[in-house]
């Protein structure tokens, strides 16, 4: 399938790209927001962002399925399904904040095969094809070589609906002021895909994802992947297609972040 990959990642940054550019042009102006909850802010931008994306995918392959953020799911049977977050970082884009991304993954059944993160102010994009490596404007990239967990740096990330939920609201709290203890820093930047591309370029050391959303994750997740970086969920198994309580590290060891976690006494068997 290598051969039809690149075909699939050409398309894919075309998308990417397009998008981003529209993103661009509009970024720093006043957007009237549609909270969709207390901690999640939708903006117009975000569906024209997406429709962009949809609109240049979808004439190269009208077959194929389609998990979207804004406009929701178009099932067409097929073994191929993109999953696309248009703007992911909307409430930093609408603070003016120029830490956001365009985020597309395509999974031929349960596998991811292509992913592109694309940061249109820095003008960077991370992109990966299964077992084809991981890159950042064309060049490989490979995660971070640190071994130690009190020199590290930490993302945590956790799901718009755990606020809205009490059991897990205090297990998050909980993971993030342990962590806090053990980590040089832990930051929580608003934007999941950009967070696994530094991830997956080494700017960070380890991530934590707690009930984060699928559209977030799995382009991150195969750049991640293919720059080395180890990805397990809560029980230590490795990741599978919707899984949702990640850690993701490169050479701190699966065993040591396990352990942290298992310090924290929260019970992991709500889902």
């Amino acid at each position: 399938m290598k051969i039809i990959e690149k075909e699939y990642i050409q398309i894919a940054k075309l998308a990417a790209l397009s998008a981003g550019k529209y993103l661009v042009e509009n970024f720093g102006n006043k957007h009237l927001p549609k909270y969709k909850s207390t901690n999640d802010v939708g903006l117009a931008v975000d569906i024209e962002s997406e429709k962009i994306i949809l609109s240049i995918i979808q004439q190269k392959y009208p077959e194929h399925n389609f998990y979207l953020e804004e406009l929701g799911k178009i099932e067409n049977g097929s073994q191929f399904t993109w999953f696309i977050d248009p703007l992911d970082g909307t409430n930093n884009y609408f603070a003016g904040i120029s830490y956001f991304s365009v985020s597309i993954a395509l999974l031929y059944n349960s596998e991811i095969i292509v992913g592109i993160i694309y940061n249109p102010i820095s003008n960077q994009l991370f992109e990966a094809t299964k077992n084809g490596g991981a890159f950042l404007n064309g060049n490989k990239i490979i995660s971070s070589q640190n071994m130690q967990i009190e020199k590290s740096v930490c993302s945590f990330i956790q799901g718009h609906n755990v606020a809205n939920i009490l059991v897990l609201e205090k297990q998050a709290a909980k993971i993030k002021a342990n962590l806090s203890q053990k980590f040089r820093r832990i930051i929580s930047t608003w934007s999941p895909a950009m967070d696994w591309a530094l991830l997956a370029f080494g700017g960070i050391d380890c991530l934590i994802s707690f009930e984060s959303e699928l559209e977030d994750m799995y382009a991150g997740i195969l750049i991640a992947q293919e720059s080395d970086v180890q990805i397990q969920n809560f029980d230590g198994k490795k990741f599978e297609i919707g899984d949702k309580r990640i850690i993701a590290t490169n050479l701190i060891s699966k065993s040591s972040v396990l352990e942290l976690l298992s310090e924290f006494g929260v019970n992991y068997e709500y889902r």
